[in-house]
């Protein structure tokens, strides 16, 4: 998918920033704080597919660029305001390339003086969603609830609620769902960060299969039941990940967790190293898994 020249001008502004940094030129005077990350991702099923025969394991690529603004309204309360662009690519899959253009808002609290003092936020984001599958295309609107707490100088965790909606072009992409999740934060010393997380999704997730295997399905031939539900859900041909391949809407659960483990490669440069594992099962039985390796970089300005 080619990138629109807005969506090119800031990512190319973000490693423009970058690179004065590394190089020790005199810094951009900003009014916004800024940052980007860059990431590369194994995915082991990346298709979210039933079938053994579906799983499809290829390399993604992902970048963003975020600008906030942090303004106080009182004591202990606060204002973040973010404007956000990202970019998807699956270089092997290309139809599955996206791109993100999104605000969010964030009202901040923060109980107390003092680095040990609990933190809650809501949060609220709109953004728009350009995809190379024409159904893909849309508006994503987000809300979250995080509440986070430091307890000694090297541990600290949080809880999070959020929610989000997809309105789609086309019905299998249009999706809404809620999670809850928690993480727990250690910092080994003042370079080495390692986190663990843990959560649950419940609501909608698009899947997909091969025209074969979704045959199959339909008739019945995996399990009556499975063919019973199947042919009440909403699906259309999107040769996502081959030709004749179906994207299809279910919805379920899905239970994650991951372990993190983040070097700081300076003082606003880290190196996240990420590894993440999804258990989904959908109204009618079917199991879904997959795995990300993930390798990030992440530089505040």
């Amino acid at each position: 998918m080619r990138l629109s020249r807005f969506s090119f001008s800031l990512i190319f502004s973000a490693l423009l920033f970058f690179a004065r940094t590394v190089t020790g030129a005199e810094p951009l005077r900003l009014p916004l704080s800024a940052r980007m990350e860059a990431t590369t991702t194994w995915a082991e099923n990346i298709s979210r597919s039933s079938a053994p025969s579906d799983w499809r394991d290829t390399q993604r690529a992902d970048a963003r660029v975020t600008a906030s603004l942090l303004t106080p309204i009182a004591t202990g309360l606060s204002v973040i305001t973010e404007v956000g662009a990202a970019t998807a690519i699956v270089p092997r899959y290309a139809r599955n390339n996206a791109f993100t253009a999104d605000l969010h808002g964030t009202l901040r609290w923060k109980f107390g003086l003092g680095a040990y003092a609990p933190v809650f936020s809501s949060e609220v984001g709109l953004a728009r969603r350009a995809a190379r599958i024409s159904g893909d295309n849309g508006w994503l609107a987000t809300g979250a609830l995080r509440l986070s707490q430091r307890f000694t100088p090297a541990w600290r965790a949080s809880v999070t609620g959020d929610w989000s909606q997809h309105y789609a072009a086309h019905a299998p992409f249009d999706v809404r769902a809620h999670r809850v999740l928690g993480s727990l934060t250690y910092d080994l010393n003042d370079t080495w960060q390692l986190t663990y997380g843990r959560g649950s999704l419940f609501g909608d997730f698009s899947a997909h299969a091969s025209r074969a295997v979704w045959a199959r399905a339909l008739a019945g031939l995996v399990s009556p039941a499975i063919g019973q539900y199947y042919n009440t859900v909403a699906y259309e041909t999107t040769d996502s990940y081959g030709p004749g391949w179906v994207t299809y809407r279910v919805t379920g659960r899905s239970d994650f967790w991951w372990l993190e483990l983040a070097p700081a490669l300076g003082r606003n440069t880290s190196l996240p190293l990420r590894y993440e594992s999804t258990y989904t099962v959908n109204r009618g039985g079917v199991v879904y898994r997959q795995d990300l390796w993930t390798l990030g970089l992440l530089h505040r300005f």
